[in-house]
């Protein structure tokens, strides 16, 4: 199931409907031409009489893409292109070979191969386009496949990047947050460096004044189904379009970067946030398809409001007809009638949360390593749905195996997990009632500070933390130490989004003291337990101050870091907590103060970003 986003304007709800797979204004009044499919030299041409694709086959790569008379690829030597890795491992495709695998007048499928072993990434990449009679959109595909007989190998980016012309679009469009007019070409090509070489300051245009980068766009992959650039001038728009998650890596808050100046952004498997990499054996037959997804062109009157609203139609429609039906012949994409679903009901018991119930949850189907975490798969397929309000849930086409099924809510620090779940093909797994009973063995609940929903979001920047060197301004909004009080203060107001360094003056950075204040009715009989759950953490190590600031009573090394989640413009990277031990000697009745620092300041990149906090009391 998917949560599809407001449009980028007001506007868009009332906006009358457009049809779901083209615009109504454009549909034909006669049959559609049929697809057609030209070599010309190095070129492949698939062309419908709405769309146009232009392919260099050596490559893989889409040079040219026409619709209404405009062009959609950047002209020069990048295009829009598949990539693996950087610095000496970097790879493209090279030295394709060509095979059509579908050829008729409703769809041509072409696949160009490049074989692996010689190359840094031991993997044949064979890159599929699909164009259907009709549409508007392009369909690309890509299949990796690791032979026993190929040596081990290791894959971190894995990516498709297209890039617009110049100037043709003038909106990006991510999400409720992230919809905007963005800088020209000119704005940009005329900004300031900086010292990250992925943030300019721009000095003209619309947003002058303002630091742009492509991290300002990142988003979670699961919930936002489609991205992409309008136009306000000709209201033309360039989409990327998704009818399924599958096939990326690290489950549902997968989060990696979107659209940014004239370009749009994939990322199968990692590279940013501490995204997992790919690691195959010698001897490992292994093999993935990615995608299919679609390259959705479109025009509407309205504007970029307009175009926004059919793209997220066009998602509604995708995901309905997912799997495809058009897409045969491949053993790594099996029809509907080869995958199974997961079906049963979770309930949530929670002494201390009597409210809190398997409603909202997201429940999963994943595979991976054991001892491993779907937070870091990427070797497999992951399903993933969230339940209903009773918590019912259904998670359809499942390829079929042996999973383990996951499940974690808003409110719920830990999460549910159940081994051992077979999907047959045409088969409904019906689990019954799955009951998660969270266990409440270390005392009362005194106090929490946020939500536990593996997001930084409630506190303060959670909705506008896409700010380039946000985090230089900490020392302008923030006393050190800050002060906290339970039952006083606001998370949303009174506690950071982020603890990093404290900006020191006239530079470098100086230990953060953040003080939580509270009230202790009783003496506790035992020790109490703080939680600490992290959305993100990043070279970090917290010392644990109770009542007195003399010595820590413990230090905390988050479990899970990595990602650069700060530099890098977001609310998370990957979750973890600890549960740490305060003495009840360390405890008063009355007024209590628990002290945390981040007490690693080597670089402006340390930070956590917490998640959520609480403290159990024994009384």
């Amino acid at each position: 199931m998917h949560t599809f986003p407001t449009s980028i304007l007001a506007l868009a709800l009332a906006l009358a409907p457009f049809a779901s797979a083209a615009l109504a204004a454009s549909a034909p009044s006669a049959p559609a031409p049929p697809v057609t499919l030209v070599e010309r030299g190095d070129t492949l041409v698939l062309a419908n009489g709405a769309l146009t694709a232009t392919i260099t086959k050596a490559s893989a790569t889409l040079r040219s893409l026409r619709f209404r008379g405009s062009e959609f690829v950047r002209q020069g030597r990048s295009g829009a292109y598949f990539s693996m890795d950087g610095g000496t491992n970097y790879r493209v495709p090279a030295g394709c070979t060509l095979s059509v695998t579908t050829r008729n007048d409703d769809l041509v499928d072409v696949a160009l191969r490049q074989k692996g072993p010689a190359q840094h990434q031991a993997v044949d990449i064979e890159v599929h386009y699909v164009l259907r009679r009709g549409d508007t959109g392009l369909y690309t595909y890509v299949i990796l496949e690791h032979p026993a007989s190929y040596p081990a190998t290791r894959i971190g980016e894995w990516r498709m990047v297209w890039k617009l012309p110049d100037d043709l679009l003038d909106t990006i469009a991510v999400d409720a947050l992230r919809s905007r007019q963005m800088p020209t070409a000119s704005d940009v090509a005329h900004a300031e460096a900086t010292g990250i070489k992925e943030i300019v300051k721009l000095g003209s245009g619309i947003r002058g004044g303002k630091f742009e980068c492509k991290y300002d766009y990142n988003a979670n992959y699961q919930t936002t189904p489609f991205w992409g650039h309008a136009g306000t001038r000709n209201g033309l728009g360039a989409w990327m379009v998704f009818g399924s998650h599958e096939w990326f890596n690290d489950g549902p808050t997968k989060q990696d970067l979107t659209s940014a100046d004239r370009i749009l952004h994939v990322h199968f498997g990692m590279n940013h946030y501490n995204g997992s990499t790919l690691a195959i054996a010698a001897g490992e037959s292994w093999r993935k398809l990615y995608g299919p997804f679609l390259l959705y062109l479109n025009q509407a009157d309205g504007g970029p409001a307009a175009a926004t609203l059919d793209a997220k139609r066009r998602a509604e429609v995708e995901h309905s007809a997912w799997p495809y039906a058009w897409l045969t012949g491949q053993a790594a994409y099996p029809p509907a009638s080869g995958r199974g679903s997961v079906s049963g009901r979770l309930l949530v018991h929670d002494a201390a949360k009597p409210a809190l119930a398997g409603g909202g949850a997201w429940v999963g189907v994943a595979q991976p390593e054991a001892g491993g975490n779907w937070q870091f798969e990427s070797k497999h397929y992951q399903y993933w749905t969230r339940a209903a309000a009773d918590g019912t849930f259904s998670i359809p086409h499942v390829r079929p195996g042996s999973y383990t099924l996951y499940a974690f809510t808003n409110g719920a620090v830990d999460e549910f997990s159940r081994a051992k779940v077979t999907v047959a093909a045409a088969a409904t797994t019906q689990l019954g009632d799955l009951t998660w009973q969270i266990v409440r063995d270390r005392g009362r609940l005194v106090w929490e500070i946020g939500t536990p929903d593996r997001s930084a979001a409630e506190f303060r920047h959670g909705n506008d933390y896409f700010q380039g060197y946000l985090w230089t301004r900490f020392a302008d909004e923030w006393p050190n130490p800050l002060e906290f009080t339970i039952g006083r203060s606001d998370p949303a107001r009174d506690w950071n989004y982020a603890q990093s360094g404290y900006p020191a003056r006239p530079k470098g950075q100086t230990p953060w003291k953040w003080r939580i204040h509270f009230q202790l009715e009783h003496l506790p009989g035992a020790a109490a337990t703080l939680t600490l759950a992290f959305a993100s953490a990043e070279g970090a190590r917290l010392d644990v101050f109770a009542n007195s600031e003399d010595h820590p009573v413990a230090t905390c090394t988050p479990a899970v870091q990595g990602g650069n989640a700060l530099l890098r413009e977001s609310i998370h990277a990957k979750y973890c907590f600890n549960r740490i031990t305060i003495p009840a000697a360390n405890l008063h009745q009355g007024a209590n103060t628990i002290t945390l620092v981040q007490t690693r300041t080597q670089s402006p990149q340390f930070h956590v970003m917490y998640d959520y906090l609480s403290l159990e009391v024994p009384d």
